[in-house]
């Protein structure tokens, strides 16, 4: 037996900003959150810090806070973590105060391997000596097999 349909409209889709799911405005509600704390908190250890990102799993157990730093060496990472570390029990307070979740996520703070692989990239890049530039002359044009118009144009 097939279902009918009973005539009944189907209910129109929501234009608010639930066209996303719940975990990525999540995301960034915590983002802000986590932003604003580390803000008001004045730490010589920290340096200049930027929160690029909170990813949170599917069942919210857990908020992977994504940190980079200024001039990131890595000879720092240690320091940072641990002085991070001594603020995460604040930080989930934060979001717990501000977020109204039933259940605050437990707070882990990591090094944004995005901004690193990116730094990596840059410094290899920077590493590649840049090719010496030939001038176009009268004997290049005249003894260059391969030269036309087209190549020279673009």
């Amino acid at each position: 037996m097939a279902k009918r349909n009973s005539g009944r409209k189907k209910r129109p889709k929501q234009t608010t900003s639930r066209h996303y799911p719940r975990t990525a405005r999540l995301n960034a509600l915590l983002t802000e959150i986590v932003a604003d704390y580390f803000e008001r908190v004045d730490e010589d250890e920290l340096g200049f810090m930027t929160i690029t990102g909170v990813e949170v799993d599917s069942d919210l157990n857990v908020a992977d806070v994504f940190i980079s730093i200024l001039g990131d060496d890595g000879d720092r990472d240690e320091v940072v973590l641990e002085t991070l570390e001594e603020h995460r029990k604040d930080v989930k307070r934060a979001i717990a105060r501000q977020a109204k979740l039933r259940k605050t996520p437990e707070v882990v703070f990591a090094f944004d391997p995005a901004v690193r692989a990116g730094a990596k990239i840059d410094a290899i890049l920077a590493s590649i000596p840049a090719p010496a530039e030939t001038e176009l002359t009268a004997e290049t044009v005249n003894t260059d097999p391969d030269f036309t118009e087209d190549t020279a144009n673009g």
